[in-house]
Order: structure tokens, then C-alpha cells, then sequence
């Protein structure tokens, strides 16, 4: 599931569920009939008969209604269980797993888009419960009592269930929360055009290396496409997109060991280490520069020509992130003039 839940997921953790619900109800079953407690003979047929059906709900997607459905199941169990069997039988825990089921099961279900499960009502129906039968078996007695062996054994297993999906839940909403602020985060600081990190990535990026001290011997370089308005009034703006596209396909193939972003519109930004010498690095930007140039780029019928021009500048002592990135769009603006197509750094 690649750390992902996505609906075959949510289906595969409720067919879980189910399936641990639908084996403590014939559990219980059982326990009722050697127990001699009738009427919750009955109310585990139902519940066992319920809990077979909920496979289809979850299977046709309906997993709001199924959510539904078993909370108000589970509190009309316990309602029940404790008002024929007394307090001291802990059937009120399962509301404590089933409050986490719900909230989460909401949560998902509004992130996928689907009729979502209501929990505040739901909870609140569950508190009501709670708190009337825990009144009324202080009032009255209970009219069957059960064998403190078998009461043992329930609580055991009722507890052993509530801890398991709980923690289950509870690791897959820790799990979802956390890919989805990566996700977020990812969608905030790269480009969705070109897959690129953007100027916010590469600002953040550039003042940590600021503060580390690591920035001595980087240059960073502009590169902007030339004409590119020109592509766009001819061929139209998907064209245009086109042409983003490929030129940072471009850039990071020659610029392997750079971290290449979008800087905006038709600019982009690269920073690299210098390395043995700057003459090198500008050769591997002049590389990339040809690479450009050289590249048949078809829309459709049309063979598009596209050049980049390219400023660039070392770090020098002192130099805040933003004077270091004009110094580059100066070499830029320098090449601009003096004719395009061409790598400028000094």
C-alpha cells in the first residue's frame, strides 16, 4: 500500500474490522447461551447477521453508512449487555475503541471525498448511553449475572479487541497524517508544471546553507528562455507549457550534481559547488545551454526553437541570499544584451 491509504485502504482496514467484530459476536454468542442470558442470544444472531452484511456495504463503498451503522450496533449492544448483565461486566469499554473508529473513519472519508461518518453525533449518542445505563444499573439490579470466570474472560477479550483496533486506527491516522503533510509540503515547494522544486524551496534551501557556512565556494545561476513570449503568441500557451517542460528535463539531465528549481515564469535557478574550478562549472552550464539549443523540440506539427541564456555568480563574503541571486539576474540582463544564447558570468 506504499505507506498510502487510499479507498481499496479504508476497504481493506473495514473488511478488517468487521472481521474481528463478526468472531466476537459468535464468541459471545456462545458465551450468552451457556449462560443462560436469552435475550442477548438473540441480540448476537442479529449482531453476527449484521456484521455478514456489512462486507457488502464496504464492498459498494458505502463505508459512511457502514461506520454508522456499527457505532449505533455496538452502543445498542453495550446498552443492552449491561442492563441485562450489570456495570461490572465492561461491556462500556468497546465505546472507547469504537469513538476513535468513527472520528478517524470521518477524517478519511472527507479526504477521499465520500459521504463521510457523522462521529460528533455519533459520539454523542454513545455518551448518552454511557451515562444512562451507568445510572441505571446503580438503580435497579441486574437481572442475570454472570459466572465470574466467564466475566473475566470477557473483559479479557473485550479488552484485547478495543486495544487492537484502536491501535490500529490510531497508527493509520499517525501514518495518513504524516504522508499527508509531507504531501502538502511537497505540493508547496515544488512546481506542478515541471515537477521542479520553486523560488520557496530554493530561498529556504540557500539560507540554511547560509547559516552552515557551507556557501563559500557555490555559484548559483540564472537561466531564462529566450523569446519565450514569442512562443507563446505563436503556438499558444500549452505550447509554452511544453517548452517549460522540456527545458527543465533539460537542465536536470546536464546539470546532474546542481539543484535545479523553477525560479518563475520562464526562469530557472541552479546552484551547484565549484568544485575543482568555476571553469568547469561553466562548462557544464555552457553544456546545458547546448543541450538546449540543440534539442528538436515538436508541438504538434511544429518544430519549436528554443535557447536559454544564462547569468552566473559566485558566492562572495557577505552576500545576503537575495544580493547573491541579483548578482546572477545581472549576468543575465548582461547576456540579454549582448545578443542571447549564451553563458555569462563575469
Amino acid at each position: 500500500m506504499d505507506g498510502t491509504l487510499d479507498i481499496g485502504g479504508v476497504k481493506r482496514m473495514a473488511r478488517f474490522i468487521s472481521t474481528c467484530f463478526l468472531f466476537v459476536h459468535v464468541a459471545m454468542l456462545a458465551i450468552f447461551w451457556h449462560c443462560g442470558v436469552t435475550p442477548m442470544v438473540y441480540f448476537n444472531i442479529g449482531s453476527v447477521i449484521f456484521y455478514a452484511l456489512t462486507f457488502a456495504l464496504i464492498h459498494k463503498g458505502m463505508l459512511g453508512l457502514y461506520t454508522d451503522l456499527m457505532y449505533v450496533e455496538v452502543v445498542a449492544h453495550m446498552a443492552c449487555a449491561i442492563l441485562l448483565t450489570g456495570w461490572n461486566s465492561d461491556f462500556q469499554v468497546t465505546l472507547v475503541g469504537m469513538s476513535a473508529v468513527v472520528f478517524f473513519a470521518e477524517y478519511l472519508e472527507r479526504f477521499l471525498g465520500i459521504r463521510h461518518a457523522h462521529a460528533l453525533p455519533l459520539c454523542m449518542l454513545g455518551a448518552t448511553a454511557y451515562l444512562s445505563t451507568c445510572a441505571v444499573s446503580v438503580l435497579r439490579p441486574a437481572p442475570y449475572s454472570m459466572p465470574q470466570t466467564v466475566s473475566l474472560l470477557l473483559r479479557l477479550s473485550l479488552g484485547a479487541v478495543v486495544f487492537a483496533v484502536s491501535t490500529l486506527v490510531l497508527q493509520a491516522f499517525v501514518r495518513e497524517a504524516t504522508r499527508s503533510e509531507k504531501a502538502l509540503a511537497n505540493r508547496l515547494m515544488h512546481d506542478k508544471l515541471t515537477g521542479l522544486p520553486n523560488r520557496y524551496f530554493v530561498t529556504d534551501y540557500l539560507d540554511k546553507l547560509s547559516k552552515s557556512g557551507y556557501l563559500n565556494r557555490c555559484w548559483v545561476a540564472l537561466a531564462d528562455i529566450d523569446d519565450f513570449k514569442r512562443v507563446n503568441d505563436t503556438y499558444g500557451h500549452n505550447c509554452g507549457d511544453f517548452v517549460l517542460q522540456s527545458v527543465a528535463h533539460l537542465l536536470q539531465e546536464n546539470l546532474k550534481d546542481a539543484q535545479v528549481c523553477r525560479w518563475g515564469g520562464e526562469e530557472f535557478l541552479a546552484m551547484g559547488i565549484i568544485g575543482d574550478n568555476l571553469e568547469s562549472q561553466l562548462e557544464l552550464l555552457d553544456r546545458a545551454r547546448r543541450a538546449v539549443e540543440g534539442q528538436s523540440l515538436w508541438y504538434e506539427e511544429h518544430r519549436v526553437a528554443v535557447t536559454i541564456t544564462i547569468g552566473v555568480a559566485t558566492y562572495e563574503e557577505g552576500f545576503t541570499t537575495s544580493e547573491w541571486i541579483n548578482a546572477a539576474d545581472k549576468r543575465l540582463y548582461e547576456g540579454k544584451k549582448a545578443g542571447k544564447n549564451r553563458v555569462v558570468s563575469s
